[in-house]
Parts: structure tokens; C-alpha cells; sequence
């Protein structure tokens, strides 16, 4: 379970990657605040997570693999989006696919990192539910809300179609799973279930009550 574990890290790590750096494109940020808004919602939910359950220091600040990959994917990100490289693409990247592409990779990384999250819940709280699922959410969701707020955005947690709602379900997927010994398929299961009802939420907008 445990290479499952950086696999989902890893994937989680590149697609908030995206994410960020798409945020700061659009911000039109200079290469360095595209940097911190990638790192900042890449790594961002784990540090709070590590933090949470007294990891100090948190897991990706020991390792420079999560900041390298983060870098890099950042350095992909504003090279495609310069103008000179954009001329001798064919696919248009600003406006419609660059919505697609974030919301693809926001939705990974949502998932991945609920099944980290809860991961990590699991193996240090194997008894408490209620606080797996809510390490799950962190994870998932706290990179975001720092991203969001040094962009100067309502948080999409507060306000865009379902978003916390997902990695609820998949935490508590997760759990019930890991009563059953279901070690493999859990992680699987919660991702998928993550990714879908989330991509499911864009395309349908659905969306929790509001006053009005």
C-alpha cells in the first residue's frame, strides 16, 4: 500500500501543479508567482495535514521530490503559455482549454490527495472516522484555498459547483473500506469516486443551497 501511497502523491502533486500555474496564468503572474501559486496549492493541504497530526517537519519539505516536480511542471506551464511558443501550437490554449485542463487537473488533484489524506489518517487514527475523513478534506482542499487567496479568489471551496462534497464521500469511502480490508481497492475506488462526482458536478453544476 505504501508505493500506492506516492503514486497518488505524486499524481496529486503534478495536477495541483497545473492547477496553480493555470491560476497564475491567468492572474498573468510573472514566472515567480506562478512558482508560488503552484507550490502553494501542490504542497500547501499536506503541510496542514503533517502539521494536524504533529509530522514536523511536514513530509514535503523533507523531500525536495514534491518542490522539484512542482518547478518543473511550473516551468512546462509558462513555457507553453508564452506567446512565441502558443503561435506554433495548433490547439488554442487560452480561454475554453485551458478551463478544461484546469478542471481536470484540479479534480485529480482533489482525488489523489483525498486518498493520501486519508491515508494517513488511517494509519496513525485507524479508529477515528471522523477524523480520517476530515485529514482527507484538508489534503485536499487546503492547497487550493491558499492558492486561491494569495490570487485574490474566493476560495473554490466556498463557492464553485460541489467541491469539498466529493472528497467527504471518498474519506468516508476510505474508511469503510479499510474496516473491510480492502487495502487495494479502497484507494481506487475512493479516487475514481472523487474525480467523477466532481467532473460530474462541473458538467451538470450542481451545486449545494444557498440563501438565494
Amino acid at each position: 500500500m505504501e508505493y500506492l501511497w506516492y503514486v497518488f502523491e505524486i499524481i496529486g502533486t503534478i495536477a495541483f501543479a497545473i492547477s496553480g500555474a493555470l491560476v497564475g496564468v491567468a492572474r498573468r503572474m510573472d514566472i515567480f508567482g506562478m512558482t508560488v501559486l503552484a507550490l502553494a496549492t501542490a504542497i500547501g493541504g499536506g503541510i496542514i495535514r503533517d502539521i494536524l497530526v504533529g509530522r514536523i517537519p511536514p513530509n514535503s519539505l523533507t523531500s525536495g521530490l514534491y518542490v522539484g516536480i512542482t518547478i518543473v511542471v511550473t516551468l512546462l506551464i509558462f513555457l507553453i503559455y508564452r506567446r512565441d511558443y502558443r503561435k506554433m501550437l495548433t490547439v488554442p490554449l487560452m480561454g475554453k482549454w485551458s478551463r478544461i485542463l484546469y478542471l481536470i487537473a484540479d479534480a485529480l488533484g482533489l482525488a489523489s490527495f483525498t486518498v493520501t489524506g486519508a491515508s494517513v489518517g488511517y494509519i496513525l487514527f485507524p479508529h477515528m472516522a471522523t477524523l480520517i475523513v476530515i485529514l482527507g478534506v484538508v489534503t485536499a482542499v487546503g492547497g487550493g484555498i491558499i492558492r486561491d487567496v494569495l490570487a485574490k479568489r474566493i476560495p473554490s471551496v466556498l463557492k464553485e459547483e460541489v467541491y469539498a462534497l466529493p472528497s467527504i464521500i471518498g474519506g468516508i469511502i476510505y474508511y469503510v473500506m479499510s474496516i473491510y480490508d480492502m487495502e487495494i481497492m479502497k484507494a481506487y475506488i475512493s479516487f475514481m469516486v472523487v474525480f467523477i462526482i466532481r467532473m460530474l458536478a462541473v458538467y451538470f453544476h450542481w451545486e449545494l443551497p444557498k440563501v438565494s
